[in-house]
């Protein structure tokens, strides 16, 4: 198998007979191994990975050879799987090889200005004179090309497709204009027919994001135009129909100011933000102003204040997206899977987890909303500034037992004497220091006591 010269033959076949005869009559796992090391390697160029092959070829020959080898059920299935994986590869590479001669001879065909015909079938697949040369995805056009395709190759094809492909393209610009048959994805492109033909990018603020088309050369500026107008609507339109709570905070006529400042606040931080850093702006808006932030779509709870309905996953998500985008925030920033209330995690970061309406206490993470509704149970159950723990509120952040308590210590509630009973803290309010002076001491008395004239 492995076309060895005669000596090399030899040694090998040598090798192998001195372990079978000797006293444990078997070629060890420790030989095996070291003859098949590197060569599950899948790299390399034709050559070299039939060399591979040839080698994997002798010693599965040698582990299918009953008695032979240790443990043989585990080297005859190695060496099944290494050589399956380099006789794919090599397969890859011949055909790749064949494709290369292919186009190369089509390229010549293109140098000499001969007519040849531009086919596109419906599984977007390009053929010119009956060859594969790439295909449409979405709108742009990808090549065919390998590792050994001359760019002179490339040039020529590319420019020889753009002649047939222009035509479909502006065809297809029509449809999407027609249909409006696109969405958004996860990573912030325009999809259309399950491809991308725009990518969202950092606007003037992160509800007012720029949008980049992602389209080949040929299609022409007049169309790309019309293409990026009518995106720019869609995109506005499906903003206002998702996000529309948040996009109205910049739209109200606010007289009092500490009202306004508030709605400004929750605008810039995402339509979510802590009670405790805004709670002095809160205590100084009048009752009635007050009232206004629930027409608004605004709750203001005991430890958060937001809009309930940019809670919901496909708002999460969309504003979450925009605003990585206009922060330049990596991907590793994960928002949290939709149905989740509870999570335990402590390397989640908590700013961004508060972004997509997860609060933090300590190693948990809770959504704000359902602490919310966790807070208004307590005190439905406090009698005597004493609540017990129910399995309603444990079903309610959907976590275990142990988790449940040690969040009530975070909380801030004192565990009390009775069984799965705590101690409720509500806000107490602080009393002001009456400044008591010793008579002797009084500053007045001084003052009289000086022979003023």
């Amino acid at each position: 198998f492995e076309k060895k010269a005669y000596g090399q033959h030899i040694n090998i076949i040598d090798k192998v007979f001195q372990f079978l005869s000797m006293r444990k009559k078997r070629i060890p796992s420790t030989f095996m191994k070291e003859q098949l090391k590197g060569l599950e390697k899948d790299h390399g160029n034709v050559d070299l990975l039939s060399h591979r092959l040839s080698n994997v070829r002798t010693w599965s020959y040698v582990a299918n050879k009953k008695n032979w080898v240790e443990n043989s059920d585990y080297w005859v299935q190695l060496t099944k799987s290494i050589e399956d994986k380099l006789s794919d590869k090599l397969h890859d590479e011949l055909t790749k090889s064949f494709i290369d001669k292919k186009i190369s001879i089509l390229s010549r065909s293109l140098k000499q200005d001969l007519i040849l015909n531009t086919e596109i079938n419906e599984k977007n697949k390009i053929h010119i004179d009956g060859q594969l040369i790439g295909e449409l995805k979405g709108l742009k056009f990808l090549i065919e090309i390998t590792s050994k395709t001359l760019d002179t190759d490339i040039k020529s094809i590319k420019k020889a497709a753009r002649k047939g492909v222009e035509k479909e393209l502006i065809k297809r610009v029509d449809e999407i204009l027609i249909s409006s048959n696109i969405e958004i994805n996860n990573e912030s492109k325009i999809i259309w027919n399950k491809n991308p033909i725009a990518r969202l990018k950092k606007g003037s603020n992160y509800l007012n994001p720029d949008i980049e088309i992602i389209a080949d050369e040929a299609l022409n500026e007049e169309s790309k135009t019309r293409l990026s107008l009518f995106l720019q609507k869609w995109l506005k339109n499906y903003i206002n129909e998702l996000l529309g709570d948040l996009i109205k905070l910049t739209k109200y006529q606010i007289k009092n100011q500490y009202l306004r400042g508030l709605v400004f606040q929750l605008y810039e931080n995402n339509g979510v933000i802590k009670r405790s850093e805004v709670d002095k702006i809160v205590k100084l808006i009048p009752p009635e102003e007050r009232k206004k932030l629930w027409g608004m779509g605004i709750k203001i709870g005991r430890y958060h204040i937001y809009l309930p309905k940019m809670l919901k996953p496909k708002a999460v998500e969309f504003r979450i997206g925009l605003w990585k985008i206009f922060n330049n925030l990596s991907d590793k920033n994960e928002i949290p899977k939709s149905g989740l209330n509870f999570l335990s995690n402590t390397n989640l970061e908590k700013n961004f987890l508060l972004l997509c309406g997860f609060e933090k206490f300590k190693e948990f993470f809770v959504r704000i909303d359902i602490l919310e509704k966790l807070f208004l149970k307590i005190i439905d159950n406090t009698k005597d500034r004493k609540f017990k723990i129910s399995s309603e509120m444990m079903n309610l952040l959907g976590c275990s037992k142990e988790n449940f308590y040690k969040l009530m210590t975070y909380m801030n509630y004192k565990k009390d004497k009775a069984i799965d009973t705590y101690v409720f803290k509500g806000e107490r309010k602080k009393r002001e220091k009456i400044l008591q002076f010793d008579k002797k001491e009084n500053p007045f008395n001084k003052l009289l006591s000086l022979n003023i004239k």
